[in-house]
């Protein structure tokens, strides 16, 4: 059991030892009986303020397969004589947890249901997704860097039979990258062209039709699916038409600004997509299942593209296992540090953003049978393994500072970005040119190459840029970024300016405070600074003061920060502060002092936050209008 689960189990414990009952509660027992069936697959909880309940077999499972234990379970006495029924209460914090498990390991799909009203006993589905559709569950997933950066996508699929021969319509989607994809292919009885396709677009989830057992097709088809380690979700036969999906690409695909809907329609009209009547028609199903129409967000955001098994090799599920292409059965890729040398995927993958590591994988599952674009990356490869300069300027400098852009576009395209990553992409974009500089300086055989496919398309993004570098550094107060504080410039508004100068005295007071301290613990301190407290600027290792002031958003503002080594010390002579936390840099805190400069601070800055929302706004919106020329960098 590692760390998390044990943490996780503890929380368990303690929430079942602390006010809850042995009875059942009579009229939620009565009210969960009557929810609708589900399949096995399907994991309820059920939301309560400040924490979640689990029951029956879902109880069960969460205890036996994610938390390894069941000193966690609950029975609750059942109002009608039935055996107990099983419960597990699921923290804030846990929930986070077992949800990246239960959708992102497991493969699951997950319900919550909540109260319609506080005082009424009506449950109601208030959020569900599935391994294909995390949409309703972001914000959750995808908060920590370390989560896994596979793309999420949904496989949509039809038969037909045309001639005697039996076709298959196949359509993807990825709310991710904001492609959609199309592709129809003849397949015989063992289906092994579709597990083919599965191998190269690694879809999460896949949608067929409502079919009965009697339809052999459907069964077969559903085996090889559930084989691949997909999960299978059956939709109404009537969402497989495609009666409406002219118009609905109309809505969902990128359009020109100043293009007229008329010429637009007739564009799509004439795509050699929409040639393709059994994909179409899953590509129907699939946009009702995520629900993209409904999210006026999404609208105008995708690219419609043909997928095209051929330009591959071909690989199976079964191939992909005996050469251990990734680490588990399932063919996900692992990013914990025991599986580096346990896959083709671990020894390869030295990246280091989040959408390297995506191309990786991509390539691993499609891999090239062309010889000429073979060649095309082995020369970039080569330039790279020839030129020391070239290779540790991208690997040390330039990538260190690239964010993951294909999350910065579904942050801005849901209204959740704010100025930091509008500093992300500035940063990074603002380290292209320097990029430039040193590719030009290479001068060996596969210059062409670097030209080609680096230098122009990265020069193409500078120039589209330029206007959003002019934007940032007008209105951002870059002097405050290292603070940890993306603000407004305060020369916009005198409102601004007013709040700006109290901050600045409050910071003067909390370096008075700061020198007191100093004067207080210097005699008392080691002369010797600890590892933590060494910093390497240009080559060399310089001291840092024993005492430093900090400020930190995430733990509430201004801090002062000390040698972990020094707790002894600390506590002894300052034996009144207040410690927020101990990480592996020092130890943070605040003395009385301190902290009500820092609630000064504070409110002044949500009053300067409140001040400047409107310009906030307004940048963000513009930025927003960048997405199409963030996903092409994430490319």
């Amino acid at each position: 059991m590692n760390i998390d689960d044990e943490e996780i189990l503890n929380e368990s414990t303690n929430i079942l030892n602390n006010d809850i009952t042995s009875t059942v509660d009579t009229d939620f027992y009565l009210a969960y009986k009557k929810l609708p069936n589900k399949t096995a697959v399907t994991i309820r909880l059920f939301e309560r303020n400040d924490y979640y309940t689990c029951h029956g077999d879902d109880a069960l499972f969460i205890a036996r397969e994610l938390l390894h234990s069941t000193n966690a379970l609950k029975y609750w006495k059942t109002s009608d004589g039935n055996k107990p029924l099983e419960t597990i209460y699921v923290s804030n914090k846990q929930f986070e947890n077992i949800l990246r498990k239960l959708l992102l390991i497991k493969q699951y799909r997950v319900e919550i249901w909540k109260k319609t009203q506080k005082l009424s006993n009506d449950w109601t589905l208030a959020y569900h997704g599935s391994p294909g559709n995390l949409t309703q569950f972001e914000d959750i997933l995808f908060s920590s860097s370390s989560t896994s950066q596979e793309s999420s996508g949904v496989l949509s699929c039809k038969l037909a039979i045309e001639n005697g021969v039996t076709m298959l319509g196949l359509a993807l989607i990825d709310v991710h990258t904001l492609t959609i994809k199309l592709c129809e292919v003849t397949v015989s009885n063992h289906y092994s062209n579709l597990e083919t396709i599965l191998v190269q677009l690694g879809p999460k989830e896949c949608l067929l039709p409502t079919f009965t057992s009697t339809e052999d097709n459907y069964l077969q088809l559903k085996t090889v699916i559930e084989k691949s380690g997909v999960l299978v979700t059956e939709r109404p036969k009537a969402d497989f038409s495609s009666k409406d999906i002219k118009q609905d690409l109309c809505r969902l695909l990128i359009k020109n600004k100043d293009e007229e809907n008329d010429k637009f329609e007739m564009k799509i009209g004439v795509m050699p997509e929409m040639q393709m009547e059994h994909a179409k028609c899953a590509l129907s199903a699939a946009i009702k299942f995520l629900q993209l129409l409904a999210d006026k967000n999404q609208l105008n955001r995708f690219h419609l593209k043909t997928h095209q098994p051929d330009l591959y090799m071909r690989l199976d599920t079964a191939a992909m296992i005996a050469l251990n292409i990734f680490p588990d059965s399932r063919q996900r890729p692992n990013y914990s540090a025991n599986a580096k040398s346990s896959s083709v995927y671990g020894l390869l993958n030295n990246c280091r953003t989040a959408q390297g590591q995506r191309l990786l994988m991509q390539w691993l599952k499609q891999p090239l049978t062309d010889i000429a674009k073979i060649n095309e990356r082995l020369d970039i490869v080569n330039a790279f393994v020839n030129d020391t300069s070239i290779r540790n300027f991208i690997s040390q400098d330039f990538l260190g500072r690239v964010p993951d852009f294909e999350r910065l576009v579904r942050k801005f395209i849901r209204k959740k970005a704010n100025l930091e990553d509008c500093y992300k992409i500035y940063v990074a974009v603002n380290k292209m040119p320097k990029l430039i500089e040193y590719i030009n300086e290479y001068n060996g055989s596969n210059k062409d190459v670097l030209i080609h496919l680096i230098i122009q398309p990265i020069q193409e993004m500078i120039d589209i840029f330029s206007k959003y570098i002019e934007m940032i550094e007008t209105t951002m107060d870059l002097d405050r970024i290292g603070h940890h504080e993306y603000i407004i410039k305060p020369d916009y508004d005198k409102d601004l300016k007013k709040c700006r100068e109290k901050q600045d005295e409050l910071e003067s007071k909390m370096h008075d405070d700061l020198s007191s301290i100093r004067d207080k613990l210097s005699s008392y301190l080691s002369s010797t600074p600890s590892r933590s407290s060494i910093s390497k600027k240009n080559g060399n290792e310089t001291n840092r003061e024993p005492i430093r002031l900090v400020y930190d958003p995430k733990q509430g503002g201004w801090l002062y920060r000390i040698n972990r080594k020094e707790s002894a010390t600390l506590q002894k002579q300052l034996p009144n502060i207040i410690i927020k936390v101990t990480k592996k840099e020092g130890i943070f805190f605040q003395t009385s002092r301190l902290n009500d400069l820092n609630t000064k601070y504070s409110m002044l800055n949500a009053t300067y936050n409140e001040t400047s929302k409107e310009l906030i706004d307004e940048v963000l919106n513009i930025a927003s209008s960048y997405c199409d020329s963030l996903s092409q960098l994430a490319e």
